[in-house]
């Protein structure tokens, strides 16, 4: 009887909290956990093939959005939370939407991207069969604090599991993280191990360069961006461990996604995917480590990695009155590196808007932006606007870095002064924080539907 309660109240508070144009994606999990606080383990149980819990500062949503593609290609009945509500409320949401009164729910297995911090509490829930950890770059600081405070948080959730790891074994902090695990053999690791030079960028800010064991500066033969690359320690007392599934060849790689093959479980399989960027490769990465390991067949894996498209936000195009509009999110350092090294560089006079906003879905603390290598930038000459709550200070910092940037009233107003000159087929991009990113879509919009 909770139960039922529990899902009636919570799909109730949905309904009503998306009439006020506030969501829902988060309040009814919140509320069912405590009308009902042991109903997100019972709905969990109800999936036959158990939950995936995707984690990690940067790629989430894209990397759930693969592995989620690929199993339901491969006959799975899937249940994710696409929205992105990665905190627990939004998690337990997921669960409670897809539940009748009586609980079932008609998925066989759940694929969930989850917060950092979150991870504890729902892994400890859920009890998934398989975790994955992307990386760990300085993401909100008033939320996370440093680094080794993010990485104790996930140990901590994997450690209330039995889950089979798959870790990123370019990224020494999250490679640590296999000391957690139920057993050794419980831990798959994925990585790049050649890469051409052009998509490579040794001068993104460096978040994680110490030994996890011992504090002492790790030595690079190796660095694809910021932290991630080919390490070692000089004491020998942590190496980067062997690719499970490895990245050994990039064919192509242009604003229209990279060819590549991948070595997994012996065998080489060529593969495409439409986004672009290293980071966008680790993404792609960690699906097929994934569906390597729940023996997914390989050309099943192939299709869904080369025709899913972009989650919102995050390379997504969008047409306006016949020019392209590129909303690539940003969000910490590291990701706004790779944005400006794979979209902007190598691009003679690009118009960018940049918005950048410090709700608390964003982080308060916009420090991190001094951290960006933003000097390259203006090697391109680009025609920079800027907006949000914290459009003065970006413009700031871009003057500091030699980029002179007109500061708009508003997004709606930045969108304007984008489009303003940009002639029909040409190309502009815009560089939002989340909330920004969600303002900016719905601006856009808007104006389609004026048109």
């Amino acid at each position: 009887m909770r139960a039922a309660a529990a899902i009636t109240v919570a799909r109730a508070a949905a309904t009503l909290s998306r009439r006020l144009g506030r969501g829902g994606q988060t309040l009814p999990g919140v509320i069912a956990g405590r009308i009902a606080p042991e109903l997100p383990r019972k709905l969990a149980a109800e999936l036959p093939n158990g939950c995936i819990l995707v984690t990690g500062t940067n790629g989430k949503t894209t990397a759930t959005k693969l592995i989620a593609e690929a199993l339901r290609e491969s006959g799975e009945r899937v249940l994710t939370n696409s929205s992105g509500a990665n905190l627990r409320g939004g998690v337990v949401s997921a669960l409670v939407s897809a539940a009748d009164l009586h609980g079932r729910i008609d998925a066989t297995i759940g694929v969930f991207e989850v917060d950092e911090a979150s991870l504890r509490l729902v892994a400890a829930e859920l009890r998934p069969r398989h975790i994955v950890v992307l990386n760990l770059f300085r993401d909100q600081l008033d939320r996370y604090g440093e680094l080794d405070i993010t990485a104790a948080m996930i140990a901590e959730g994997i450690a209330a599991t039995s889950a089979r790891l798959y870790l990123n074994a370019d990224d020494a902090r999250v490679a640590n993280l296999a000391g957690a695990a139920a057993r050794p053999d419980l831990v798959s690791y994925f990585g790049i191990e050649r890469l051409p030079e052009r998509l490579t960028d040794a001068t993104t800010a460096v978040d994680s360069d110490r030994c996890p064991h011992c504090g002492e500066r790790l030595r690079f033969s190796r660095i694809f961006y910021s932290h991630l690359g080919h390490y070692g320690c000089p004491n020998g007392d942590f190496e980067r461990p062997r690719p499970d599934v490895a990245v050994v060849d990039v064919q192509h790689a242009d604003l229209d996604g990279t060819e590549f093959t991948v070595s997994a479980g012996g065998d080489l399989r060529q593969l495409r995917y439409g986004l672009s960027g290293t980071y966008n490769l680790y993404n792609a990465l960690a699906a097929v480590s994934v569906a390597t390991g729940l023996g997914i067949d390989p050309a099943v894996t192939a299709h869904a990695v080369r025709t899913t498209e972009a989650a919102f936000g995050r390379v997504e195009k969008t047409d306006v009155a016949g020019r392209t509009l590129w909303l690539l999110l940003i969000k910490n350092p590291a990701g706004f590196a790779q944005v400006v090294d794979t979209f902007l560089i190598g691009r003679a006079r690009p118009r960018v808007l940049i918005a950048v906003n410090d709700l608390p879905a964003d982080g308060r603390d916009v420090s991190w932006l001094w951290d960006v290598s933003l000097e390259a930038l203006s090697q391109q000459q680009p025609e920079v606007v800027t907006a949000g709550t914290r459009a003065a200070e970006m413009a700031l910092r871009l003057h500091y870095a030699g980029t002179e940037a007109a500061v708009a009233s508003s997004v709606d107003d930045g969108i304007s002064r984008l489009l303003s000159g940009l002639p029909p087929g040409g190309d502009a991009y815009i560089l939002p924080t989340y909330t920004a990113m969600l303002q900016i879509r719905r601006a856009l919009h808007q104006r389609k539907e004026a048109a």
